[in-house]
């Protein structure tokens, strides 16, 4: 793979260059995260901590959690040291594989600091006791091995994660097959199941379950602290029936792909923060428009539908959602590499 500035191919001697500085901005961010950012990127890595240290917290501790520190337990893996190696060598890898996959032989300087920017985020979130480290393990690496084909192998993992870790990526799986087999190539009857998808997703929670999401969501949401509380995500429309509910799921879903209410904060990290939720998005877009009838790219575009449909009905502020998308990373730089066109000219 070669690196391009303008119209220029540089030698693959300077492309490997840049990349190893790349590479060794992603390596320092996930071992000296801490020293970095602030304490309350690590709350969930202290909880699971906590977990493993004090076994009397079982009893108390929500099972997601629970689970999680399990896994870290009986595999054997630090946070200071083995999390941030295996979430370096397993995330670098799978971009490298799936670039391979999909052919990527070039890639333009702009977006190459886009990949590094977005790599360095995501070893914020995964380089330590994280829930989107056990994701990515569990989930994501196999879907990039078995997307092509074996898609059924990547199934009976996400069932595995959705039992042990987080439920509702039972929905997850289910959208993903429904979007595969039906939708995902008919651009407007994709249009018309996403509202239909939350009018009967909110009526079975609300008449089947007993259960509001919306609740779900305000509970999450109580407790935070005032820095927090500003990203979260809003009741848009009052009311408490289903239909309601449906509808502010719906406008949930623009404002996370289109982050106005972020921008609207001012604050610069909201607006760089927005501005990387949508360039994401723009890339992913762009791709599904040019190639939703490219049977290629029928299970990445089914996965990350599926994946945004079901985090709009759970995620509880920004912050939250930027941190829960960082396994899926890998996916949307093949949405950001491949809206490139190859260079005509060569610099020797």
């Amino acid at each position: 793979m070669n690196l391009t500035i303008g119209h220029n191919i540089l030698r693959k001697k300077d492309s490997k260059v840049f990349f190893a500085l790349a590479i060794l901005i992603c390596v320092l961010v996930a071992f000296f995260k801490e020293s970095i950012f602030p304490e309350k990127y690590f709350n969930d890595a202290k909880t699971i901590q906590d977990i493993i240290e004090k076994p009397y917290l079982i009893k108390i501790m929500d099972s997601n959690f629970v689970n999680t520190a399990f896994f870290f337990k009986k595999l054997y893996i630090d946070k200071y040291i083995v999390a941030p190696v295996l979430a370096i060598v397993s995330y670098l890898s799978a971009i490298l594989f799936i670039f391979k996959k999909y052919q990527v032989k070039f890639i333009s300087f702009p977006k190459v600091l886009l990949v590094v920017a977005y790599s360095a985020m995501a070893m914020v979130y995964m380089s330590t006791y994280s829930k989107d480290l056990v994701l990515f393990l569990i989930v994501i690496i196999p879907f990039i091995f078995f997307e092509k084909k074996n898609i059924f192998i990547w199934t009976l993992f996400a069932i595995f994660y959705a039992s042990f870790f987080r439920s509702y990526w039972f929905i997850t799986i289910l959208l993903f097959w429904g979007f595969k087999l039906f939708v995902v190539k008919k651009p407007k009857l994709l249009l018309l199941a996403i509202p239909i998808y939350y009018v009967l997703i909110s009526f079975i929670y609300n008449y089947i379950f007993g259960t509001s999401l919306s609740m779900i969501r305000y509970l999450t949401n109580i407790d935070r602290d005032s820095d927090i509380a500003q990203t979260a995500i809003s009741t848009y429309i009052k009311g408490d029936n289903f239909m309601v509910e449906a509808a502010n799921f719906y406008l949930t879903l623009v404002f996370l792909i289109i982050p106005i209410p972020l921008l609207l904060l001012g604050a610069p990290f909201y607006i760089i923060l927005a501005l990387l939720i949508i360039v994401f998005f723009y890339n992913f877009l762009l791709l599904y428009v040019r190639e939703y009838n490219n049977k290629n790219y029928t299970n990445i575009f089914s996965f990350i539908i599926s994946f945004l449909l079901v985090q709009s009905l759970f995620e509880p502020d920004y912050g939250s959602f930027v941190r829960h998308l960082s396994p899926l990373y890998p996916l949307f730089f093949v949405c950001i590499v491949m809206n490139f066109k190859k260079s005509s000219k060569i610099q020797l």
